[in-house]
Parts: structure tokens; C-alpha cells; sequence
């Protein structure tokens, strides 16, 4: 190797380097703008929360937060989407680790009746604060709700013997809806005197296998 490309080379990992290096700056800078605003939403709600207040307690200029998000909507859509591939990811845990399909529809409302109880600002983000808001944070909403029913109609589709359901589309839309308003109402309640999240997570599991395992008949 010559110099002169022993140079060039050392020139290129430099560069290469300090790209690295600010990109990475940038992408802390986004997560924190993200976070911060998570939590202000989840807190305060998606009207009350202003770009003054995110950029205030994120500690970052106003052109910093409109470097990342085009503005207060596109930002909340983020965060949406976010929550969107977590709660994916506990079904696809639940999965994974679950090979039973009877099993594995009491575990995953249980896994995301936790999930949401212990991050509640983003909760509320999906449950209460997403809902009506503007066409493309319902699109987005109703996108997250709907992957759950349809991992659950395919959970029933895949053991017909098993559950005793005889329309798997509308069986996922009432055992992911009861989760979600399971979780609504308790995080409206008071902090100080409702059930513990675990104790009502195991209720709505328990529920959800009532209501689709099957069983003997009763007697008309």
C-alpha cells in the first residue's frame, strides 16, 4: 500500500467515524424530543401538550424538535407507532415461548394487560388520548388494535378443535376488546385503592378462556 492511499483510507475511517458519531447524537436527540413528549402526552393529553412544553422539558431548541417532526401531530403518530411494534412484540414472546394455542390467548392478555399497566402514558396514548384526534393517528390507532385481532383470529384459526368459536374475526375483536377496556377502566381508577394490575391482568386471562375454551354444553 502506498502512502498516499494509506492516507486516503485513515481519511475515510475519520470520516466515517465522525458520521457515526453524529448520527448517533441525532438519534439520542429524537429519542429524547419522543420520550419527552410520551410522557407529557400521557400526562397532560395530546391538546394540552404544547411543542413550547416538549422542547422545555426535553431541553432542546424549537429547531431541534422540527429538525425530527414536521410537527405536534407527526410526533404524537410516532409515538403511536412505537407502542404499536411493543405491543407486538409481547404477542410475538407469548408466541414464541407458547406453543399451546389454547394457552397462549390467556397468556398474551395477560402479558398485554402488564405491558400497558406498566407503561401507562403510552396507554393512554392508545386507549384514550389516539381516539378521535385526526384520520391519520385513527388510522394508525385502529392499525395497532386491529394486528391484535388478527393474531388472535389466526390463534383460533389454527386449532378450530380447541376453541368454541364460530367466527374466529368476530371471537378476536371481543377477547382484544375486553383486554384493552380491562385496561382502560383501571387505569382511570384510583391509584390508591384499585385491584393490583397482576390480580386483574389473571382475571381478564381467565375470562378470555371461559369465554372460547371448549367445553361440555349446558343443557338448554
Amino acid at each position: 500500500m502506498t502512502y498516499h492511499s494509506h492516507y486516503q483510507e485513515v481519511e475515510l475511517n475519520m470520516v466515517y467515524r465522525k458520521t457515526e458519531a453524529t448520527e448517533g447524537r441525532k438519534e439520542a436527540r429524537r429519542r429524547l424530543i419522543l420520550d419527552t413528549a410520551t410522557r407529557l402526552f400521557g400526562k397532560h393529553g395530546y391538546h394540552a401538550t404544547t411543542v413550547p412544553m416538549i422542547v422545555a422539558e426535553a431541553e432542546v431548541s424549537t429547531g431541534s424538535f422540527y429538525m425530527y417532526f414536521r410537527n405536534k401531530e407527526d410526533l404524537f403518530n410516532w409515538a403511536l407507532e412505537e407502542l404499536g411494534v411493543a405491543i407486538a412484540k409481547v404477542f410475538d414472546d407469548v408466541k414464541h415461548t407458547q406453543p399451546n394455542a389454547l394457552k397462549r390467548i390467556p397468556q398474551g392478555a395477560e402479558a398485554l394487560f402488564m405491558f400497558l399497566a406498566e407503561n401507562p402514558e403510552q396507554a393512554r396514548l392508545l386507549l384514550v388520548e389516539s381516539s378521535g384526534l385526526s384520520k391519520r393517528l385513527d388510522a394508525t390507532r385502529r392499525a395497532i388494535l386491529s394486528g391484535q385481532e388478527e393474531e388472535l383470529r389466526k390463534i383460533f384459526e389454527s386449532a378450530p378443535t380447541l376453541f368454541s368459536v364460530h367466527n374466529p374475526i368476530v371471537a378476536a375483536r371481543c377477547i382484544a376488546g375486553a383486554t384493552f377496556e380491562a385496561v382502560y377502566c383501571w387505569l382511570g381508577e384510583d391509584p390508591t385503592t384499585r385491584m393490583p394490575a397482576a390480580k386483574v391482568a389473571r382475571a381478564v386471562a381467565r375470562f378470555n378462556t371461559r369465554a372460547m375454551e371448549k367445553g361440555p354444553r349446558l343443557s338448554k
